[in-house]
């Protein structure tokens, strides 16, 4: 019994991930048009395709297909987590600068404020000490440099704080980036569950071209304090960006030297 496939076959893939579902194109009037085949081997239909198509081509084709999409898709997830990070640091970058020339200005204000009042009473003093003794001179030095430590201590505060609010929005950001990861992890579980990163050294030539548990390599090499602590955005990213097991643990061993 013919179909409407039947001879004009140009390729089948499973469309999900139970392998029920057959999505074979075929080619009509020199259009393809899909017709979705659930495998049963009982239906008419399904054995009208295998009398033609057998199903080790459409494991094979299948699984072409889905490497080709998860690199695509790896590619896409690594690009916006650099786009994230690049517009996080843009974005602290010109809070700095902001921070930097509201406190720079307040500084400059006090400072010139403070350096007349302590100059004014400076030369009250000096007039004074030129009329009675060295004991005021000595009062107006000491004055000067008690102020001079005040103005210090200010600017340290304001320092310390501006650093601190540096560091609160870069955790932010590290927050979000280990989010989406862990969304994109739930979304993509490792098709090897029993296999682990701590089996790597046996089986590194196995899983060197395994996606996921290159991926799930890479998340063990984050949660390691000595490269959670690390600040260098650039070292991370050629952590997240190695395209290997190899190339991932090369990274890693350099780091903990």
């Amino acid at each position: 019994m013919p179909f409407e496939f039947t001879g004009k076959i140009d390729s089948a893939t499973f469309v999900d991930r139970e392998n029920t579902i057959i999505e074979v194109l075929f080619k009509r009037d020199d259009k393809l048009h899909v017709y979705n085949l659930p495998v049963d081997y009982s239906a008419d239909d399904f054995q009208g395709f295998l009398s033609e198509w057998s199903m080790e081509a459409v494991e094979r084709e299948t699984r072409v297909s889905r490497r080709l999409e998860d690199e695509a898709f790896d590619k896409l997830i690594q690009g916006r987590v650099a786009e994230e990070l690049a517009k996080g640091q843009r974005l602290l970058d010109e809070q700095d600068k902001r921070r930097y020339a509201i406190a720079q200005e307040t500084l400059d204000i006090q400072d010139t404020e403070r350096y007349i009042l302590v100059e004014n009473y400076k030369k009250k003093l000096e007039a004074d000490v030129a009329k009675t003794d060295k004991v005021r001179y000595e009062l107006a030095e000491a004055y000067k440099k008690k102020l001079e430590a005040d103005v210090d201590v200010i600017d340290k505060e304001r320092y310390e704080l501006a650093e601190q609010y540096k560091q609160d929005l870069e955790n932010i950001v590290d927050k979000n980036e280990l989010d989406r990861i862990e969304l994109w992890r739930l979304n993509n579980p490792i098709s090897s569950a029993a296999v682990v990163p701590s089996d790597l050294l046996m089986n590194a030539d196995k899983f060197n071209d395994n996606k996921n548990f290159l991926f799930d390599l890479k998340l063990a090499m984050f949660e390691d304090p000595t490269i959670a602590a690390i600040k260098d955005k650039t070292t991370k990213l050629s952590i997240r960006k190695a395209k290997t097991i190899y190339e991932a643990l090369e990274l890693y061993c350099q780091i903990k030297k």
